[in-house]
């Protein structure tokens, strides 16, 4: 085993339960604690009962819960089973869940009994689908966990072995990510908050044995997404603690709250969608918690403004904040640290190691220092590609001067520092009287006018423009749309500047904060009519 990517998610548990304190907790829900000796019994109980039903190495398994502990084991029992565990969105329509269940072929499906009617006839029309355990405290699940053989599994795992996950992105159907175990570890190593290099095993065995200040982290986003699960995943294998919110919807005092109680020291958030409503806790009740032990809020996947940053740090000194750049189909393209001596401006990163950038119409790769426009892309390591969809892999992966890289399609310019400000999606570029408008550029200038919360940017249909930008928008009162306009104006081409505001009392958002934008479009077609602004 060695960095280049020969780890395994199975051997690195059963590494990690072997050495570590097994009263130490592992998990933990509110009250409901679970040690590291009953995580790992439990885990590979529940692991050899996948086997036992007839499941084989590759083979899908697939979760749909909320954040609660039998998500993490569904997971690691996949793992330790060589079994592909597969993300469910629990918000999906029944005939969304069956395309990701059919696409996937899965094998078995784990699921929380307030979705048991929805599942129930899924049962009967997808062949493959043969494994049927519904969650709850005292049925089948607890029984599995609980009764027969709790120690590890006899079987030599691969680092071939890995997970799928699901992305929906903002068109066409959700899209199986295939992420190999040895690939996703080397990654989450490379993040600039892992200060430990482990070649191999017994380097991961003498970290874990060393560390007897082992971290708490809180994903305060859904599991069902992969920065939730991942982050979890991080801090379990080198010893550490998951702790879980009990609520169903985000809650900052909750947030909070459960971070003194359980002395957290790391958070994982999505950008201002879940920063904003936190730094509004800490300013309408100074000094109610007590936070000493948090060391980092980290963020994926979301915009996340200096000003909300700046804010978190003056209310908690210690802390660094770490913005990371990624994808689904791969991670690690960017960082941006901030503390108390240091930040960086709202969309810009430093590159990570594999990090390039490839000009739009060329395809010629910038040299490491250039200034200049291109799609984000990196070097190996990153996923293998989409489950049984080898058209749309050939084109997110795609091999320039022998070398393979993963573009998932987002635009960055590096400045003259070498720094990236990202700009934006190609597949959310507006055409807009024949000028290109990214709209996370526009959202982000929004989000700094004084009084503007939050904010989504769509192309509406329009007949002199062929796509009007058009901005949603949550404030916290009333806002006049020419001020709005001027302020803009100072950061942003005219042509940039949204042509529509619609002041919102809500944005349409998914669980994990990222923007619905088929429903905001619908939102801003019907406002249309009757513009404000």
């Amino acid at each position: 085993m060695d960095c280049a990517g020969n780890w395994n998610f199975g051997d690195l548990l059963d590494a990690t339960a072997r050495v570590v304190p097994p009263d130490r907790p592992a998990l933990i829900h509110g009250d409901q604690v679970t040690s590291w000796r009953d995580f790992d019994e439990r885990t590979n109980r529940l692991a050899r009962s996948m086997l036992e039903a007839g499941a084989k190495p590759g083979d899908r398994i697939a979760i749909m819960a909320r954040n609660i502990p039998q998500f993490i084991e569904i997971a690691c029992a996949a793992f330790k089973a060589r079994l592909m565990h597969v993300n469910i969105n629990y918000r999906y329509t029944r005939d969304e869940i069956e395309y990701v269940l059919d696409d996937c072929a899965a094998k078995g499906l784990f699921y929380q009994a307030e979705f048991a009617e929805t599942v129930a006839p899924l049962f009967d029309r997808l062949d493959p689908l043969s494994i049927n355990v519904q969650i709850d405290h005292d049925g089948e699940y607890e029984n599995i966990v609980k009764t027969g053989d709790g120690s590890p599994l006899d079987i030599e795992r691969s680092p071939e072995d890995g997970y799928l996950l699901y992305t929906g992105g903002t068109t066409g159907r959700p899209k199986g990510v295939i992420w190999r175990a040895g690939d996703a570890r080397v990654v989450q190593m490379e993040a600039p908050t892992v200060k430990t290099k482990m070649n191999d095993m017994s380097d991961h065995i003498a970290f874990v044995e060393a560390n007897r200040t082992p971290g708490r982290v809180i994903p305060a986003c859904p599991l069902m997404h992969g920065a939730g699960l991942n982050s979890s995943m991080a801090e379990l294998i080198i010893g550490g603690s998951v702790v879980l919110l009990q609520s169903e919807t985000f809650d900052a005092i909750e947030l909070w709250s459960e971070a003194e109680r359980s002395q957290a020291t790391r958070i994982l958030i999505v950008g201002d969608v879940f920063a904003r409503p936190m730094v509004r806790a800490l300013q309408d009740n100074p000094g109610r918690w007590d936070l000493s032990a948090l060391k980092v809020i980290s963020s994926a996947g979301l915009m996340w403004s200096e000003e909300v940053k700046q804010a978190l740090i003056s209310a908690i000194p210690q802390l660094t904040l770490v913005d990371i750049l990624g994808a689904s189909e791969a991670s690690g393209f960017g960082y941006a640290i901030t503390t108390q001596c240091s930040h960086t401006p709202t969309g810009c990163f430093e590159p990570g190691r594999q990090t390039v950038l490839i000009e739009e119409d060329t395809d010629r790769i910038l040299e490491e220092n250039e200034p200049g426009t291109g799609w984000l892309a990196r070097r190996p390591p990153f996923a293998l590609g989409y489950f049984g969809d080898p058209e749309k892999t050939a084109a997110t992966y795609r091999e320039i001067e022998g070398t393979t890289y993963a573009i998932p399609g987002d635009m960055a310019e590096r400045d003259k520092d070498g720094r990236l400000k990202l700009i934006g999606r190609g597949n959310m570029c507006i055409n807009t009287g024949g000028e290109k408008v990214f709209v996370e550029e526009v959202e982000e200038a929004l989000k700094r006018v004084p009084g503007v919360d939050d904010a989504m940017v769509v192309g509406v249909p329009d007949t002199v423009w062929g796509k009007a930008v058009t901005a949603l928008m949550v404030c916290t009162h009333p806002q006049d749309h020419t001020v709005i306009r001027e302020a803009l104006r100072r950061e942003l081409a005219n042509y940039k500047v949204p042509k529509t505001f619609i002041q919102c009392t809500e944005l349409p958002r998914h669980a994990s904060g990222k923007g619905n934008y088929r429903e905001a479009l619908q939102i801003a077609i019907g406002a249309t009519d009757n513009p404000q602004g």
